[in-house]
């Protein structure tokens, strides 16, 4: 299963970010910067931590891919 992470709002210090699934669902939802300050995601782009977090938290099974949009 392939899932898409889209940037919504990147600018003034802000952030919005949400990840779909196939059919455009929203499963995830990035508000902020704590994802970041709390390592998970090394900077804005970073899919592949983004997709081990959402793994090890249950919200994509572990055989999925996340691409950026």
């Amino acid at each position: 299963m392939t899932f898409t992470y889209y940037i919504n709002l990147d600018e003034r210090g802000e952030f919005y970010a949400d990840v779909r699934n196939e059919k455009e669902k929203t499963v995830f939802e990035i508000k902020g910067y704590e994802i970041f300050e709390d390592g998970f995601m090394s900077h804005k782009d970073d899919v592949t931590g983004l997709q081990e977090y959402l793994r090890w938290i249950d919200i994509i099974p572990s055989e999925s891919t996340i691409l950026k949009a």
